[in-house]
């Protein structure tokens, strides 16, 4: 099996191979919580415009993400854990928009199969992904520019049987980021240090997170 890192919003053509997108700061650890929290499914977007115009053909969805790092204004939620994991959200829709994992994972096809992780579902993913025997896997860390995206790539990388990183340096790594800082250091209460206590966790989970359809495109849970 051949394994390949990518960086960046626009993964390259895979039609025969799984693609894997990862954000864990934090766009696919708010989405892991969100199905630990009984979603039911999520439904992408590039643009918060595109996430009413979607909601307004699912009325009962609710809207997450960010705009950089910060809550959107008539949004339900921002890109956070944290407020996933203390909300009621059991058999709902949420509608995400975020600058970096949603981008890209909107951009991922062609693939033969097409998952989306961070830390905290990355055994499952290489669980889910090896049950599949591609014969490429292209791992595809979302942020352009960020640390913490290429550390979990090279930590799934290991678990998919290549060269890699083990758990504990993957999540020292994220939670030395750049774009971990911003959380640390209090400078907005949107902006919370428990999400990165819980983006730098490498868990063993009992669910993948796989993309699926095209009208809407839908990431739902897959179990392993």
């Amino acid at each position: 099996m051949q394994i390949e890192i990518h960086q960046g919003h626009y993964p390259p053509p895979n039609p025969d191979g799984i693609t894997v997108i990862i954000d864990v700061i934090r766009a696919f650890t708010t989405s892991h919580f969100a199905f630990v929290g009984g979603v039911d499914r999520i439904l992408p977007v590039e643009t918060a415009e595109e996430a009413f115009s979607l909601r307004a053909r699912h009325p009962q969805a609710l809207l997450a993400g960010e705009i950089n790092a910060l809550p959107i204004e008539g949004f339900d939620f921002g890109n956070s854990p944290w407020e996933v994991d203390n909300a009621d959200l059991a058999g709902r829709t949420l509608i995400m928009r975020t600058t970096n994992g949603m981008k890209a994972t909107l951009h991922a096809r062609p693939c033969a199969g097409l998952f989306v992780t961070g830390l905290v579902s990355a055994h499952a993913t290489a669980r889910a992904v090896l049950a599949r025997r591609p014969p490429k896997v292209l791992l595809v860390a979302s942020h352009p520019t960020g640390d913490e995206d290429v550390a979990c790539a090279e930590y799934l990388r290991g678990l998919l049987g290549g060269s890699g990183i083990d758990a504990d340096t993957a999540e020292a790594r994220t939670r030395q980021a750049r774009a971990a800082i911003k959380f640390m250091d209090g400078r907005s209460a949107y902006l919370r240090a428990a999400d990165i206590d819980m983006a730098a966790r490498c868990l063993d989970t009992g669910f993948a997170m796989e993309v699926r359809g095209d009208d809407p495109l839908t990431i739902l849970p897959c179990p392993v």
